[in-house]
């Protein structure tokens, strides 16, 4: 009775304190991020042409973005400031080891896998841990659809979109969405602490209540 009074007492704190009661991990603890639910089946090939299915990261918290390589607003800004959380992230000790990012083209007929493969380089992502996604078009506008988001061409020829990054857990959900203003290391980071966290906790096996010695079980 005790723990879930505990348990109860807890969730109110957090809801003072701005937290979505709805989502609550092992142990009834909640959350300060939503679940917005499974991301969509994003299945590409990579900057090496070879398959690659958003699924095989699952276990690692995985930040998901859209770009193209000939777009000179938010693309470039939103791929330097994925830079500076992986800088972040590296100090954190989180680099490399829970960590992927995924970028994925709002340009397909373009940015073949070569191409892609290019402006990785010059952000010295290491496709271990950074994947540049293309693949036929059609494939690619599913996948961007499936995800909530558009393109379209201008009236100039430069092609129009918003500008949304991801963040997933490692059950693949989506837990929190960032426009470009938002996109900032230190608030990434810490999303990033939140989920791993609790992957870690939701893997532990429950522990017994401790009996004080001499009392019968």
């Amino acid at each position: 009775m005790g723990g879930h009074i505990a348990k109860i007492l807890l969730s109110l704190v957090l809801m003072a304190c701005g937290a979505n009661p709805g989502t609550v991990f092992a142990a009834g603890v909640v959350s300060p991020l939503g679940d917005i639910g499974p991301a969509p089946p994003t299945a590409l090939i990579d900057t090496t042409g070879q398959p690659f299915d958003l699924k095989g990261l699952r276990g690692r918290a995985v930040v998901v973005s859209f770009i193209y390589t000939t777009c000179g607003g938010t693309c470039p800004a939103t791929t330097h400031t994925l830079t500076r959380v992986r800088q972040s992230l590296k100090e954190a000790g989180l680099w490399g080891k829970g960590v992927a990012f995924v970028s994925i083209t709002l340009d397909p007929a373009r940015d073949r896998p070569e191409v892609l493969g290019n402006y990785a380089q010059l952000y010295e992502a290491d496709p271990a841990t950074w994947h540049f996604l293309t693949g036929p078009p059609d494939a690619v506008m599913q996948v961007i659809a499936a995800w909530g988001m558009w393109v379209r061409t201008g009236p100039t020829g430069v092609l129009d979109h918003p500008s949304r990054i991801f963040l997933l857990d490692p059950r693949g959900h989506q837990r929190e969405i960032y426009s470009l203003e938002f996109l900032r290391p230190a608030a990434v980071v810490r999303d990033i602490e939140t989920v791993l966290g609790e992957a870690e906790t939701a893997t532990k096996p429950d522990q017994p209540e401790r009996q004080p010695k001499g009392t019968p079980r």
